[in-house]
């Protein structure tokens, strides 16, 4: 996947509002079609997913590893600072969240698991457990 395809995701998942890309973004200073919700810290992460990934231009590719590394910084500053608000901590976390689950959706598309061949094994499905 490309730094342009994450933040794409990434806009669709969290809204227009918070990540507004500009979707004939040529370079990462026209990136931006407007200004985003936490327009401060929402433009230190792409900057920094950006560099951790080593990224020169937008359809260059990233990894979940460097994207996490990159995350984690900003994420430690963001918990850390006394004027960091109820709805840019849960930006940050569901920005985690999408992450990971876009990095998976992608590798399982990439690399679909391998479908049994018959090994006969017998599925036995468990009961519930009785709630009293």
């Amino acid at each position: 996947m490309n730094f342009f395809q994450l933040l794409q995701h990434l806009e669709e998942r969290l809204g227009n509002h918070q990540l507004p890309l500009n979707p004939a973004a040529a370079t990462l200073r026209d990136l931006f079609e407007g200004t985003p919700l936490h327009h401060e810290w929402m433009t230190q992460f792409v900057r920094a997913v950006y560099a951790e990934n080593r990224c020169q231009r937008l359809t260059d590719s990233v990894t979940l590893a460097e994207t996490f590394k990159a995350l984690a910084v900003l994420r430690q500053q963001a918990l850390k600072a006394s004027t960091t608000d109820v709805d840019l901590r849960a930006l940050v976390e569901e920005i985690g969240e999408t992450i990971n689950t876009v990095f998976t959706d992608n590798a399982t598309a990439i690399n679909p698991p391998a479908t049994p061949t018959g090994s006969g094994a017998e599925i036995i499905p468990f009961r519930g457990r009785r709630r009293a």
